[in-house]
């Protein structure tokens, strides 16, 4: 519980900090430099820490706005699509009309995890779906990586779809099945955190 509660402090000032710099418009208020500059002034005044170099700080708004525009237009769950979105993702991001509270399910996914999740994934349902894979499986940064780059998110049926609502029982039901397409490797003996180059010697034997 302590080490989770110490994530999620560092994560919210991750998500306060990317939040500062999209709404203060920094770069156009300041020039260019003004995320170097603010990464140089942390360290300064932070010296026995981490995470304070230029490029983390650049994540960290690159996280705020990857989640910030879409979670506050969901909010309102107006269309059938939103309320499907919101009815797979849970109750995570379904009460989310405050934008400087980070969403709780964050705080249990470690800041390396969320740089991966937002710089490889394409759409917030996707992003959630590797979000609560981690937690679930208590993925490492490898074990999430290897799951990304299986592109489990559709492998599983993961994409949203409206077949139930659009689509008779039998049809909606095959329609999502044909979407599965998964492959049964547990027949592969391969350690949690097994590298591409492992994977690929177990297939081979």
């Amino acid at each position: 519980k302590a080490v989770v509660k110490v994530n999620s402090e560092k994560l919210l000032w991750n998500w306060q900090t990317g939040r500062d710099l999209v709404r203060r418009k920094a770069e156009e208020k300041w020039g260019s430099g003004i995320v170097e500059q603010l990464s140089l002034d942390l360290q300064a005044a932070f010296p026995n820490e981490t995470g304070f170099g230029s490029r983390n700080l650049w994540y960290m708004k690159k996280w705020y706005l990857f989640y910030s525009t879409e979670l506050h237009r969901l909010s309102g769950a107006s269309t059938m699509q939103d309320k499907l979105f919101l009815h797979h993702v849970g109750a995570e991001f379904e009460d989310y009309s405050d934008q400087d509270k980070m969403p709780t399910l964050f705080g249990f996914v470690p800041w390396k995890h969320h740089v991966e999740i937002i710089t490889k994934c394409k759409s917030i349902e996707e992003a959630s779906f590797y979000l609560r894979l981690t937690v679930q499986e208590s993925l490492s940064k490898q074990g999430l990586l290897n799951c990304i780059k299986a592109n489990l998110y559709m492998e599983q049926g993961g994409a949203l779809t409206n077949y139930k609502e659009k689509l008779p029982f039998p049809q909606a039901k095959l329609a999502q099945e044909i979407t599965r397409g998964n492959y049964d490797f547990s027949f592969v003996n391969v350690p949690q955190e097994y590298s591409e180059r492992d994977l690929e010697d177990a297939l081979c034997n």
